[in-house]
């Protein structure tokens, strides 16, 4: 952890109550989100974020009320996401087969695992190589702030993104593409490296290769299964 900042999200894994939030965020004023749900486990990241040889860079954990209701109330999917926030695992916790029926799991396999698998790619190979980094921590049905500039807790992912690059990952920039060139200018250099790949559909997170393109899958694919 020396080669990047400080992690704000030690503590709100420990919080036992609501509100959610890191304590370098605690000036931000609510109003100036939509649907801000503070009151659920932020996800700023998932899977193997300081080694992963393929990182996607994604907006913001969505939320639909009535399915983050249900899973509140499942403790053990509760733990799973605080040991996320303090990195004390470094796989994909939605993956996890109790976990299929939560819409994080849905959205994982749908996206990721099912159209990955018909290459070859396993469970282990992405829990091994595969991470996820939100440019935005909460959950908000959309992204829509008005923000002069990136909250405190943002600059950790930032500093993730930047730490995968030295890593020489494969970064897979599919949402929110102008936000993340703004505060991690690096990325824009790293282009001349090809390890950035964007999707065909900015819309579209789906890794496939009609997504990717046929070159970029096979490197995705190939980098995943090392």
């Amino acid at each position: 952890m020396s080669k990047v900042s400080v992690n704000p999200w030690l503590k709100v894994a420990k919080q036992k109550n609501p509100p959610y939030l890191a304590a370098c965020d605690r000036d931000i004023k609510l109003a100036d989100f939509y649907n801000l749900r503070v009151e659920l486990l932020p996800q700023p990241y998932f899977g193997n974020v300081l080694s992963a040889k393929v990182v996607c860079l994604l907006l913001n954990p969505g939320c639909s009320r009535t399915e983050d209701n249900v899973e509140l109330d499942c403790h053990r999917l509760q733990q799973a996401l605080r040991n996320n926030l303090d990195l004390a695992t470094s796989r994909l916790v939605h993956l996890d087969d109790e976990f299929e029926w939560a819409s994080g799991g849905r959205w994982l396999r749908q996206k990721v695992l099912n159209p990955l698998s018909m290459h070859g790619v396993t469970r282990d190979d992405l829990n091994r190589n595969f991470a996820i980094i939100e440019y935005f921590p909460y959950h908000s049905k959309t992204f829509d702030a008005n923000l002069a500039q990136p909250l405190g807790s943002q600059q950790f992912g930032f500093d993730l993104a930047r730490q995968a690059m030295k890593n020489r990952a494969i970064i897979l920039l599919m949402r929110g593409r102008k936000l993340w060139l703004r505060d991690v200018p690096e990325l824009v250099a790293y282009q001349k490296t090809r390890n950035r790949i964007a999707p065909h559909s900015m819309r579209n997170v789906f890794l496939s290769e009609k997504n990717l393109g046929e070159r970029q899958f096979a490197r995705v694919i190939e980098a995943l299964k090392v």
